[in-house]
């Protein structure tokens, strides 16, 4: 699926994180090496959500300073734990925020990591 058509994929699995299965919902939207992951569970509104960082992409995909600053202006905080990734908590409560974290992943996909509107996504929706 390309980047340009998965937002409303995307809205639906973030909705599914927090309404269906069990305790390790999990979604990973991907291109490539490249990556931003969500977790959460029936009943909790919250989603953590994990975005790739420099330690773990081959050099030449590698994010910029610039790049690195629009991850923290959107809140995110590198490391913290033993993946030393970006991470931020969302609330999805209502579909209007599903929606708008799903427009703000692409986001990130095409200014951080500069894929383009034609890459092509993998979308990974795991319900326990």
């Amino acid at each position: 699926m390309k980047l340009s058509d998965s937002a409303e994929e995307i809205f639906s699995g973030l909705l599914d994180l927090t309404r269906e299965g069990g305790p390790g919902n999990f979604m990973v939207v991907s291109s490539g090496d490249i990556y931003v992951q969500f977790s959460g569970s029936p009943g909790n509104p919250h989603v953590m959500c994990e975005s790739i960082s420099n330690e773990y992409l081959p050099k030449k995909l590698n994010i910029t300073k610039t790049a690195v600053k629009e991850l923290k202006d959107q809140g995110f905080k590198l490391g913290g734990d033993e993946f030393k990734n970006f991470s931020r908590h969302f609330e999805v409560s209502t579909d209007e925020h599903a929606r708008e974290l799903a427009e703000l992943t692409l986001r990130i996909l095409q200014k951080v990591y500069g894929l383009p509107k034609s890459a092509e996504l993998q979308i990974e929706v795991s319900l326990e």
